[in-house]
């Protein structure tokens, strides 16, 4: 890929690696046997934009506006005057994508079923993101009370090409020449396993296309072969998926909702406890009563009826002790934790990014008064800047 971006002059050396991470990072290609494979959200995605930005997408343009920065940056061409020239046709080329008329971008629609829900049994439908192919029920799309969130993940069905039979992309030639054919366009269809009894068969020209087959029989799903967690919630494994907030670890059992993030350095999230209802302690800016929740910057108040409710705050040290029973023991620290500065302003828990621990310090109007405690050696020690 490197290659073939200094080939067409796109990018720099300092913004190859940002480019390679952004196209992984949104779902657009999937890395494989060391080799870039275009995602359906990719395809969508370039298809769009080649249609309604076709100049921008143009390989010249990319190549022609990185010679017009050099020579800005050397001063041979007044950088106003090229970014006037560009805006004038980008703007008109943006209002015509958001408009709803001919001209507007072609939509992501979802491809409909007659696969039933298998919760409120009305049609689901095909539907793509940037985290893949599923299917999703069309209740979706009804009133809030009337309205079905369920969801099915789709397996690619398609065999895996090793390195070392894909020469020179001849291993993809075989796979496309196995695929089932669209019976209303004759595009090469992929293929998803939707349990061990059904095989979903898709159009590749899909969401342009609503063509697709199910095909019944029995399957063999692949083996989960990826890093596995015990569930702190109900003891059962815990696999690597992905969302639409990056990489998680979820709890296979059904009736288990468990999920641990998964940090920058690899590692997954420590474990979240249960919240604490906190009903004597009323939102300073909606009707509603806080909870006490444990995230990834330590444990910090909620509104309790969230996502309707959207307000946070960290907690005083007196509001959390009579709750000592309720709250995970690992905060136990938190318990003796200094109540009040010297000067008698309340303290609240807060949580340092740099040293990855949760100190206290005391606020006054809510500002900083400069004292702060944290555990060191099993003990609080203060600190106070002002000194």
């Amino acid at each position: 890929l490197v290659k073939e971006l200094e080939k067409q002059g796109i990018g720099r050396p300092s913004t190859y690696a940002s480019i390679i991470s952004t196209i992984q990072d949104r779902g657009y290609v999937r890395l494989q046997n060391r080799r870039f494979y275009a995602e359906k959200m990719g395809e969508i995605v370039t298809e769009r934009l080649t249609e309604s930005f076709s100049n921008l997408m143009d390989y010249d343009f990319t190549a022609r506006m990185e010679g017009e920065l050099d020579e800005i940056a050397e001063g041979e061409v007044d950088w106003k005057k090229v970014l006037n020239d560009f805006y004038g046709n980008f703007r008109q080329q943006l209002e015509n994508a958001e408009s709803s008329g001919e001209k507007g971008m072609r939509a992501n629609t979802p491809t409909e079923t007659d696969i039933p829900c298998p919760s409120c049994g009305r049609n689901m439908q095909i539907r793509v993101a940037s985290t893949g192919v599923f299917l999703g029920c069309s209740g979706y799309s009804l009133p809030p009370k009337e309205r079905c969130k369920q969801t099915i993940n789709l397996v690619s069905g398609d065999e895996v090409v090793s390195a070392d039979e894909d020469v020179e992309g001849e291993g993809e030639t075989r796979l496309l020449r196995k695929k089932r054919r669209c019976p209303k366009c004759g595009t090469a269809m992929d293929s998803y396993l939707i349990d061990e009894k059904r095989k979903l068969h898709v159009c590749g020209n899909n969401p342009d296309c609503s063509g697709y087959e199910v095909e019944e029989g029995t399957f063999r799903i692949k083996g989960y072969d990826g890093p596995t967690l015990e569930c702190d919630k109900c003891g059962a494994e815990m696999q690597l998926k992905t969302g639409r907030f990056g990489k998680y670890f979820g709890c296979t059992n059904t009736e288990c909702k468990n999920t641990r993030k998964l940090l920058k350095n690899g590692e997954p999230a420590p474990p979240k406890m249960d919240p604490v209802p906190m009903p004597e302690l009323q939102c300073q800016k909606v009707d509603d009563t806080y909870v006490l929740r444990d995230g990834a910057s330590g444990l910090f108040l909620a509104a309790s009826k969230f996502p309707k409710n959207r307000e946070t705050r960290p907690p005083l040290v007196m509001e959390i002790k009579p709750h000592r029973k309720e709250i995970d023991p690992k905060y136990d620290y938190l318990m003796d934790a200094p109540e009040k500065d010297p000067e008698g302003n309340p303290t609240v828990i807060r949580y340092s990014r740099k040293s990855k621990e949760q100190y206290v310090m005391s606020e006054k109007d809510g500002k900083a008064t400069g004292w702060s405690a944290w555990y060191e050696n099993g003990r609080w020690v203060p600190r106070d800047k002002k000194k």
